[in-house]
């Protein structure tokens, strides 16, 4: 008899129109108003949300947003940072460069990349635009997430963006470590769309920018944001001197690939079954210039306006020059060299190379752009 009656109501509640959690709410606030209303009739004030009494409802009843980051993170956290800097007690360039260096920059500073200390700077912490620098977290992300041999297709909507490009084929297949080199050195946003597009395509859409950022706060980037892999001017798209000159120690240190790109001044891709051929020049100014100068990368937007990051090796030490925020490109350059001087100078006592305009004009002479 007990399990024909359980059976009995198992079957009135499955024939209701109505699901069971229904049939609960509908109850507890059935019971609510009673009380309430019992309470109003005996003189007592009733609370303000008697349904709480019975079934307390929370704060916060969103659902929780899926972590997108779950399937990737490991490979973001796999290259562990132990770069940190030690700022100086007084961040003043030295009287004999006052005249010619540069505090019209929004930010800068001149960094010993085997000591970590910031020989000098300007509102080091301080976040500012930064344009195509974007592209060394691009870089870095990308490599995290996919072999440089791995081949990514040319969406159309790739192929559209500028203004700066290299001219990718809608259809076209190029390898990552080819996208790479015409983001790194031509600064092709259309590259830096297709690599976007790639990660995106393989591990769920907003991935790539999310990982921008999660790869920030795991190298302890703190003044950083990223909204896009180009670098266009966006609230939330900035960094500062002092965390560029972490990201761009941990860059060069656990990415060969990408070290052996920004030294290039020129690289050449032949056309294949994949993808027509490609002509590619390094736009950093004191390539060939300043002794033993390479990348990082250089950028152009116009609330960043001109900013540079390049490294240089005199003397066995290694040193980085970030300039942001540069009225041109002439004083983008002049001043990172003069940065650079000022490193090896109170660094290792080594006399300035006192770059001029006239050095600097004969190499942007010798840029071509291709398509």
């Amino acid at each position: 008899m007990n399990n024909y009656n359980n059976n009995l109501n198992n079957d009135m509640f499955e024939n209701l129109p109505i699901t069971r959690k229904q049939l609960r709410i509908f109850l507890c606030t059935f019971l609510a108003m009673f009380i309430m209303m019992s309470l109003q009739h005996l003189g007592v004030t009733a609370p303000a949300n008697p349904i709480k009494l019975i079934m307390p409802i929370p704060e916060n009843s969103e659902p929780q947003q899926p972590d997108i980051l779950k399937s990737v993170r490991p490979m973001l956290e796999e290259k562990i940072n132990t770069f940190t800097l030690k700022k100086p007690t007084a961040q003043i360039i030295a009287p004999a460069h006052a005249s010619s260096i540069i505090d019209s920059a929004a930010g800068y500073a001149v960094v010993d990349l085997d000591t970590g200390e910031i020989i000098a700077a300007k509102d080091g912490s301080r976040p500012l635009p930064i344009a195509s620098i974007t592209k060394v977290m691009t870089a870095v992300v990308a490599l995290d997430l996919a072999n440089a041999s791995e081949l990514f297709t040319v969406s159309q909507h790739a192929a559209t963006i500028e203004p700066t490009k290299i001219g990718v084929i809608p259809g076209q297949q190029m390898t990552l470590e080819e996208l790479l080199n015409g983001m790194m050195l031509v600064s092709g946003n259309d590259t830096a769309e297709v690599i976007r597009e790639g990660i995106d395509a393989k591990y769920g859409e907003g991935v790539f920018i999310a990982a921008m950022n999660e790869k920030a706060k795991i190298i302890g980037l703190t003044n950083s944001s990223f909204a896009n892999p180009q670098g266009f001017d966006d609230p939330k798209n900035y960094s500062s001197v002092e965390d560029l000159a972490i990201l761009t120690h941990y860059a060069l240190a656990h990415y060969p690939v990408l070290a052996e790109i920004v030294k290039k001044d020129y690289h050449f891709v032949p056309a294949n079954d994949h993808h027509k051929q490609f002509d590619m020049f390094n736009w950093n100014g004191l390539l060939g210039v300043y002794p033993q100068a390479q990348g990082m990368k250089i950028g152009n937007t116009g609330d960043a306006k001109k900013t540079t990051i390049v490294t240089s090796t005199r003397g066995g030490k290694r040193m980085a020059a970030i300039v942001l925020g540069a009225p041109r490109i002439i004083e983008r350059d002049l001043w990172a060299a003069q940065l650079l001087d000022l490193g090896y100078e109170r660094t290792l006592g080594l006399k300035p190379v006192n770059v001029t305009e006239e050095q600097l004009r004969a190499k942007y002479n010798t840029w071509k752009y291709w398509n």
